[in-house]
């Protein structure tokens, strides 16, 4: 592609490849052991990588949302479950960053803390019985206000959080959460608190998945902790219908991006392995074979096709502010365009490589259980359709 087309997104992306690299080193043993690559983060902080997308008033980088797509795509071609985690942080703070609805003191100092001190945050909202929260539904995690004393039923000086979110991904490493909870002030709305990490939040080891498997996505467990009322962020009247808003394209696209890169080291490694593979029979590497030409040439297209929508969909949000509700189909579409093109594209280096990419011998096998969690996280494909289907029906 004709990207990257500006000196700043070069130097984003040569600060990525070099993590990449190293990331790339220590991505197989993580995988087999399911440890969290700590070092790897002692790296992104040393690098100055969590201050990307804050607002240069507080001294970051303010990157757009396609300068860090582009950042969590090279990195992913290292190690997927790196960049993928890392994502989380780059979401949780572009959208703030974006948006600016959190209050203004606690973004400061959060954000501050990224640039100063490379503190990282993520949104933990899953919850055991309640799957995930794009679906709706109110969380079994209950916050109890506390008042001043002789002042109960007025505004809370603080609240009590207590309760317990599954696929906390970057868990071992962060600085803060982001908690949804239900509030137990006779409202049942819905609020999101940030919590400080300290010794009342429990990370219980329970993630032991396919793929993806070092992003220390592990349950957490939040007993009676203390959040001041500053520390609220958002609030939902439970007695209002919820009203359609733009959607979250800094997730959507950053989890995009992520999975891309690994689509992308899956088609280098198939290439190589292309290069180097002599069969006796054939006499000459098989990348002179029109079928290895051909396969190598769909997850080329596949890949491609992926980044264009991807770049193409990051740029418009970025652009155009104004815009942003009514391109919230780009944004699904390029979610879903890219994942899925991801995971067939891997499939095709499979395929290529053969008998031996099933091996651990070589990489192949890790992109390919890798790749595929793109497809479970919102929007998913058959929400995505419907959202279509629906719209069509509207404008038919």
């Amino acid at each position: 592609m004709y990207y990257p087309r500006t000196e700043r997104q070069q130097r984003f992306i040569a600060l990525a490849e070099e993590l990449a690299a190293v990331f790339a080193e220590r991505a197989e043993v993580h995988d087999r052991e399911g440890s969290f690559p700590f070092e790897n983060f002692d790296d992104i902080r040393a690098a100055g990588l969590p201050a990307l997308v804050i607002p240069a008033e507080f001294g970051g980088w303010n990157a757009d949302l396609l300068e860090t797509a582009m950042v969590m795509e090279t990195l992913a071609t290292g190690d997927g479950s790196t960049a993928l985690s890392l994502s989380m942080h780059m979401q949780s703070m572009g959208s703030a960053a974006e948006s600016r609805i959190w209050p203004p003191a606690l973004f400061e100092r959060i954000c501050r803390d990224a640039v100063e001190k490379g503190a990282l945050i993520n949104a933990c909202a899953t919850e055991p019985e309640l799957g995930s929260p794009s679906r709706g539904g109110k969380p079994k995690t209950a916050a109890c206000p506390v008042y001043p004393p002789g002042q109960e039923g007025g505004e809370p000086e603080a609240w009590i959080i207590s309760g317990r979110k599954n696929f906390a991904s970057m868990s071992p490493a962060l600085d803060y959460f982001i908690i949804p909870a239900t509030l137990q002030d006779g409202s049942e709305d819905v609020a999101r608190f940030i919590i400080p990490r300290s010794d009342a939040i429990e990370i219980v080891p329970t993630w032991d998945a396919l793929g993806m498997r070092s992003t220390g996505s592990h349950d957490i467990v939040i007993h009676d902790v203390r959040a001041p009322h500053a520390n609220l962020i958002s609030r939902t009247d439970a007695h209002k219908p919820v009203r359609g808003g733009p959607i979250n394209a800094w997730f959507m696209l950053l989890i995009s991006a992520s999975y891309l890169g690994v689509a992308e080291a899956a088609l280098k490694a198939a290439v190589r392995y292309a290069n180097e593979r002599v069969p006796t029979a054939l006499g000459r590497p098989i990348a002179t074979l029109d079928n290895i030409q051909r396969r190598l040439g769909k997850a080329e297209l596949l890949i491609h096709q992926a980044q264009v929508q991807l770049y193409s969909a990051a740029d418009l949000w970025t652009r155009h502010p104004e815009q942003r509700l009514a391109l919230s189909p780009s944004i699904a579409a390029a979610k879903v365009t890219v994942t899925n093109n991801a995971v067939k594209a891997v499939d095709e280096c499979m395929r290529v490589v053969g008998g031996a990419a099933m091996t651990r011998r070589l990489p192949l096998e890790r992109y390919f259980r890798d790749v595929r969690g793109g497809l479970s996280h919102p929007i998913n494909d058959d929400q995505a359709l419907v959202m279509f289907g629906r719209g069509a029906l509207e404008e038919g």
